[in-house]
């Protein structure tokens, strides 16, 4: 038999859809390489791998959540979102659109407003039954009187709905905060929810202690230059350290975490500005507003994996409080998109050399 499959050949072998064998291969399930062509070829070993152990703990979900919300709540959930969760959210109002969200790479966490109306009840219990979302949280808000958030099974959540959005989320979050690992609560500074998978994230990315590359050079000098910031930085944030892949106006390679106002963007997941360090209650005391140092400004764009995780941020820092212009503030973005891209281009081409080297 062939020790190279096509992704017809894997979809035959696993008794599943073309389309379905390409999702598996897009969101990492299957390993695979491009030849000179641009064709996809995948080790066959990989696929009677999965067969083998086609509930494997190893699925991959992203750090995104996924709010299914009530008819006319959509807009009212993009605005609230779930501060400190760490997730970027996705919001649909109907329940056939959630499934071009979810086809892909499934999500950390999937909100179902009005879980007890006829199509959202069939939603759920499809999900429950679906191997692929075993690793995700699943949340319904139903109309039942449950008073605190009722867990049914393993990662099955049963919340009472709410009539305001910020309410409702404000539970999702409490609750969310009240799964995090012991070691995550008592840190020290603010860390997201997804902490754990986080870290996982940053690890695999193989950045951590890496040599120095004139590509992140290059963007962290950029970052300086169109803000006229004194320091620029790409973070790296492990447990316990905040380390710089590249920077300018800052000596050292690393400081201890809870000195990093990148947590603020972790937490997020997005981009974060703020204007004046001295004034946010959770900067007091952090020694890089002392001297010799003296900062008070940051703006950090997050730097994220194919899975969306943060792993850091590209941001700039001054010693006096200021504003962002939208031209810096795009210029950032953009920036913080390209280290992302990079990022994610180079893991593809680390996946594809060793599912190559495995045959």
């Amino acid at each position: 038999m062939k020790d190279i499959l096509t992704t017809a050949d894997a979809a035959e072998l696993l008794g599943v859809s073309v389309r379905t064998a390409q999702l598996w291969v897009e969101s990492g399930q299957l390993p695979s390489w491009k030849t000179p062509g641009g064709h996809r070829r995948i080790p066959r070993q990989a696929v009677l791998d999965l067969i083998d152990d086609p509930h494997s703990d190893d699925v991959r979900v992203s750090a995104r959540g996924v709010v299914v919300a009530a008819q006319g709540r959509g807009a009212h959930w993009q605005l609230t979102g779930l501060p400190g969760s760490g997730l970027l959210l996705d919001v649909v109002e109907d329940v056939e659109a959630l499934s071009k969200l979810i086809a892909v790479i499934p999500p950390m966490l999937i909100i179902v407003e009005n879980a007890d109306e006829p199509d959202r009840k069939r939603l759920i219990t499809a999900l429950g039954n679906d191997v692929r979302y075993r690793q995700t949280l699943i949340v319904s808000a139903t109309e039942a009187d449950v008073n605190h958030p009722a867990t049914r099974m393993s990662r099955r959540v049963q919340v009472k709905m709410s009539s305001d959005v910020s309410q409702m989320s404000a539970a999702v979050v409490d609750y969310l905060r009240s799964t995090k690992p012991a070691d995550n609560l008592s840190a020290g500074f603010p860390t997201p929810w997804n902490e754990r998978a986080r870290l996982e994230a940053v690890k695999q990315s193989e950045l951590l202690q890496s040599a120095p590359d004139t590509s992140f050079d290059r963007l962290v000098r950029l970052a300086a230059d169109v803000t006229h910031a004194p320091v620029a930085m790409f973070t790296l944030i492990t447990k316990d350290a905040q380390w710089f892949k590249s920077r300018i106006g800052f000596e050292g390679e690393q400081t201890p975490r809870d000195w990093a106002f990148c947590n603020s963007t972790l937490m997020a997941n997005k981009f974060t500005v703020i204007e004046d360090l001295s004034r946010v209650e959770i900067f007091e005391g952090n020694p890089a507003l002392a001297a010799p140092f003296g900062f008070r400004f940051y703006a950090g764009a997050p730097v994220r994996d194919k899975f969306d995780f943060a792993l850091g941020s590209i941001c700039v820092i001054d010693v006096v409080p200021r504003t962002l212009a939208p031209s810096e503030f795009e210029a950032l973005t953009t920036i913080a998109e390209a280290t992302t891209n990079l990022i994610r281009v180079r893991a593809q081409q680390r996946e594809e050399q060793n599912a190559y080297s495995a045959i």
